[in-house]
């Protein structure tokens, strides 16, 4: 997990913070805009026509902004710009042996608006933590489970967000409606505190309750966006 560790509250690239935030938002923002194929020669291809207008409604993003957080992208090497100005397209670089996880975007995305993102001002670090720990969450979930498990000592390693802020995060993600709940649970035949569970919110929608091809995911992608990550993506 590259790019997690990589975004942080601090100028990158002589950007602004605020555009560490702008970045991750779009990036969520471009996944459920995204078209999926595979070639003849099997490779998998994934491209966002996401206009300016396109990103800025389901983000709230000015478009100094926009342009800040796909700058972002492009530098950490998220997204690749293809086409003119005025045709902008981005293909999302996921691996070559990729696999998947969900974001919810039927329970999240309201009139091509990311509801979530509304509460959003990009002027704390705590709302960059509360999307790093978002996207980490989906990516570890168990395609057969509704939640995700982890501690605070892995989200630290995979994420660097400080463990001293994961719980500030939790509740950002609480409170801006992208996480429906958190279980802490204790082993008594261990007498250990167990990894909490996380529920993104739509979780139910999220488990694979039978087989599902790559083409068939993205026929349906209201329900959820299928996203590929992998040890060289985040």
């Amino acid at each position: 997990m590259e790019a997690l560790p990589a975004l942080s509250w601090s100028k990158s690239e002589g950007q602004k913070p605020a555009a560490e935030t702008a970045a991750l938002m779009l990036y969520v923002a471009l996944n459920f805009m995204v078209t999926t194929s595979v070639d003849e020669s099997g490779q998998f291809h994934a491209v966002a026509d996401g206009t300016y207008v396109a990103l800025g409604e389901a983000t709230g993003l000015s478009r100094a902004l926009i342009a800040d957080g796909l700058q972002r992208l492009q530098g950490l090497g998220l997204i690749h710009p293809e086409g003119s100005n005025q045709k902008r397209r981005y293909r999302i670089a996921w691996p070559q042996e990729h696999r998947f996880f969900k974001l919810p975007c039927q329970a999240i995305v309201k009139d091509g608006s990311i509801t979530a993102f509304k509460a959003f001002n990009l002027r704390s670090k705590h709302e960059l933590h509360a999307l790093k720990l978002f996207i980490y969450l989906a990516a570890i979930r168990n395609n057969n489970l509704t939640y995700s498990m982890a501690s605070y000592e892995k989200i630290f390693e995979r994420t660097r967000i400080p463990e001293r802020d994961i719980r500030r995060a939790i509740g950002l993600l609480i409170g801006t409606g992208l996480l429906e709940g958190v279980d802490r649970e204790h082993s008594h035949t261990r007498n250990v505190n167990e990894p909490n569970k996380y529920y993104l919110k739509g979780c139910t929608a999220l488990v694979n309750t039978a087989p599902t091809s790559t083409s068939a995911a993205a026929s349906n992608p209201a329900a959820s966006r299928q996203v590929s990550t992998s040890a060289d993506l985040f």
